[in-house]
């Protein structure tokens, strides 16, 4: 009798168990897909320079970060430039390798802010993952094509840029974060 009681225990575990890995993938699924969706209505916009926009799927990626997991945050990121450039036709193709290396950079720094630094405000994390993007991108530009891009001087300007496309994007995912409790 008690054995049974066990085995009825366990498979009501096993069953809630499933249950809450299918919400997670399901949700992670729903992330990705909105993700993508934002890179790729942003993409179309005009901007300063080929590489520099807000960057507002990084609101996905840092809603994840916080709500779910750095880790998650990251695989979102990963996931979501490669959705994107399939769709577009540019997988693996220089723009989807400048794309990438901005949003892995983000979400990497975005996790380790939140991670190590755990009182650290949106707008803090989201602008020093807007720079790390930035950066990073201008470092893919300068190994593909222009190794003597003048660094330094658009390093100052990505500075400039990605202040202001943080505090959109951590405003936003305030927002978003406050509307989804």
């Amino acid at each position: 009798m008690e054995e049974t009681n066990i085995k009825e225990q366990a498979l009501l575990f096993d069953c809630a168990n499933n249950k809450r890995k299918i919400r997670q993938i399901t949700l992670i699924a729903i992330l990705v897909a909105c993700a993508a969706a934002l890179q790729m209505l942003e993409s179309p916009l005009p901007r300063l320079l080929p590489w520099l926009k807000i960057g507002l799927a990084n609101v996905i990626t840092l809603y994840a970060i916080i709500r779910i997991n750095g880790i998650t945050g990251i695989f979102i990121a990963t996931l979501r430039t490669c959705l994107a450039a399939i769709i577009f036709g540019s997988f693996l193709s220089p723009i989807h390798i400048i794309s990438f290396s901005g949003a892995v950079s983000a979400a990497i720094t975005m996790a380790l802010i939140n991670r190590f630094i755990p009182n650290s405000s949106l707008c803090i994390i989201s602008v020093f993952g807007a720079i790390s993007s930035n950066i990073a991108q201008l470092i893919a530009v300068q190994l593909l094509f222009a190794s003597n891009l003048t660094f330094w001087f658009h390093l100052a300007l990505i500075i400039l840029i990605g202040i202001p496309a943080g505090l959109v994007v951590g405003k936003i995912t305030y927002e978003l974060l406050k509307r989804t409790e």
